[in-house]
């Protein structure tokens, strides 16, 4: 496999498996081990109603080895994975997915009919120890296209001069319950709230949807009137209140998803950056006279132009993604409220990703990178899952981190075994886990939690990316983090068809390790 330069700028590289090691004994590596052959086997040998508790029995998916001793001596053969504790990089917060309306709602369901396997569900999802030790929530701020609810919300739908109709109430039904419960598992979590669309009456558009092609060409605009600015600013500062008061820490914002697209029949809305400086310029004071200390990013879309973004329609040019974020965080009298900036995977290549995050990082060393979307969406269940996984650990789970992200996470959490519930008519959307909801005594963990699962119990929350620099044409791919808790995890990626063996050095300590084709490792030690 060829490696471009850009996978070992940081001395971190993709290798064959993925290695993590964290929770152990001080002299032992603790290991955990996914085959992808056999993620494919096990889809293609159970039937939808058959994933329970055990679906994992009998297969390597994320399945914890025996633990290994560490040597204080080499043996020196082979591929060597060198880790260089002195060379460090950003800390991360981890890996996660968005408790969508329709997440919440089938998990919520599950608890109620099937609470053992509910159980199973979250410890899976939210546990270190358990399972993948989620550490991330993006939560909608109101409805996305992926809403249980029979038509689309905001928290103020009903116009008010002094947004007295602002209220959470909806969430309180099952978002919140859902939300709580993910943090009683894993108090570490960080919540991002993102909005699809400011209440309709705010919007020059009169509706929470987008507008046609031929609307906007005749005139039409899909974004905030001018004068509601202020009052949209104090629609946030509600929200971070109202969650505080049901004891919900909202340490990220972002102003609107995608911002570039204004043309769904789903909630939407156009921000150009001229409309987030505004609101930035007015969200920043309020949130440092009331001593809120939530993270506002901006962008919160692809690395570059969607083509659908890229014609020119009702002289709404849509300038390049980096050119906009760079051009927010210079701004002098707007660029100091910026926490960082937010990217999706929807369009641009490896390359692309790799070009945006390393130029923001290292011109704004000071602002966080977060990716914060892309989804499956396909139904592939009796296809191979190889691909799938290499396109995610490269461009989002695991190479988002390398390049200099904090954050890396799907789309929904969870969806039901119909790519829903949702009120789009198109939708092929595979969460992290199928409920099957006919029933809900199935529930299938998907091949993008597995892959994830392996990084995010590397990368926890506090944990610093630091220099792992391997053998030139090993084949591999690999992440190695400096944990809070004094320990370091390496994250291993082997995509050869051949079984590969390595050498580890970190300080003084030495272990070797054989990871078999196609596979995933994670491995911890002290």
């Amino acid at each position: 496999m060829r490696k471009s330069n850009a996978w070992i700028q940081n001395g971190v590289a993709l290798l064959s498996g993925v290695v993590l090691l964290a929770g152990v004994s001080p002299a032992d590596v603790r290991i955990w081990q996914t085959r992808i052959d056999d993620g494919t086997r096990r889809e293609k040998t159970l039937k939808i109603d058959q994933f329970g508790v055990d679906q994992d029995s009998g297969y390597e998916l994320l399945k914890e080895m025996p633990a290994i001793k560490t040597s204080a001596a080499p043996k020196g053969q082979g591929i060597r994975i060198t880790i260089d504790t002195g060379q460090s990089f950003q800390t991360v917060q981890g890996l996660g997915a968005s408790m969508t309306d329709s997440s919440a709602f089938v998990l919520f369901e599950l608890r109620k009919r099937s609470p053992e396997l509910y159980q199973f569900v979250m410890e899976r999802l939210f546990s270190a120890d358990k399972g993948a030790g989620f550490s991330f929530l993006r939560q909608p701020m109101g409805s996305s296209d992926y809403t249980a609810t029979r038509e689309y919300y905001t928290y103020a739908d009903k116009p008010s001069a002094d947004l007295s109709s602002f209220s959470i109430e909806h969430d309180r039904a099952y978002i919140i319950p859902m939300l709580k419960d993910a943090l009683r598992i894993n108090p570490d979590i960080e919540l991002m709230g993102t909005p699809w669309s400011a209440p309709g009456w705010l919007k020059t558009n009169d509706s929470l949807l987008g507008i046609t092609k031929e609307q906007k060409a005749a005139g039409s605009t899909c974004r905030l009137k001018p004068e509601t600015i202020d009052l949209y600013a104090e629609y946030f500062v509600k929200y971070v209140q109202a969650y505080k008061q049901e004891g919900l820490s909202i340490g990220a914002l972002t102003l609107q998803n995608e911002p570039q697209f204004d043309a769904a029949q789903y909630p939407c809305m156009r921000m150009p950056p001229e409309d987030m400086a505004r609101l930035i310029g007015k969200i920043g004071p309020r949130f440092k006279a009331l001593g809120i200390t939530t993270g506002v990013f901006a962008h919160d879309h692809n690395w570059i132009l969607h083509p659908n973004d890229r014609e020119v329609i009702g002289g709404d040019r849509k300038i390049d993604p980096l050119e906009t974020v760079t051009q927010l965080f210079s701004d002098p009298a707007t660029g100091g409220f910026w926490a960082g900036s937010a990217w999706h995977c929807y369009a641009g290549n490896t390359q692309d990703m790799q070009r945006v995050y390393q130029t923001l990082r290292k011109q704004f060393p000071d602002k966080k990178v977060y990716c914060t979307e892309i989804s499956a969406w396909r139904r592939l269940s009796q296809t191979d899952w190889f691909d799938s996984v290499r396109w995610g650990l490269r461009n989002n789970w695991l190479g988002a981190l390398l390049n200099g992200a904090s954050v890396a996470t799907e789309w929904n959490l969870a969806l039901d075994h119909k790519y829903g519930p949702t009120l789009r008519d198109d939708s092929l959307a595979i969460g992290l886990v199928t409920i099957h909801t006919d029933s809900y005594k199935s529930v299938r963990f998907e091949r993008e939690f597995y892959a994830m699962a392996h990084v995010s119990k590397a990368a926890r929350p506090g944990a610093v990316l630091v220099k792992a620099a391997i053998s030139e044409g090993a084949g591999l791919e690999a992440g190695a983090f400096a944990l809070k808790s004094g320990r370091y995890s390496l994250v291993v990626f082997n995509p050869d068809g051949k079984e590969r063996s390595f050498e580890v050095q970190c300080k003084d300590q030495y272990f070797e390790y054989s990871l078999p084709a196609r596979s995933i490792a994670t491995l911890i030690w002290k």
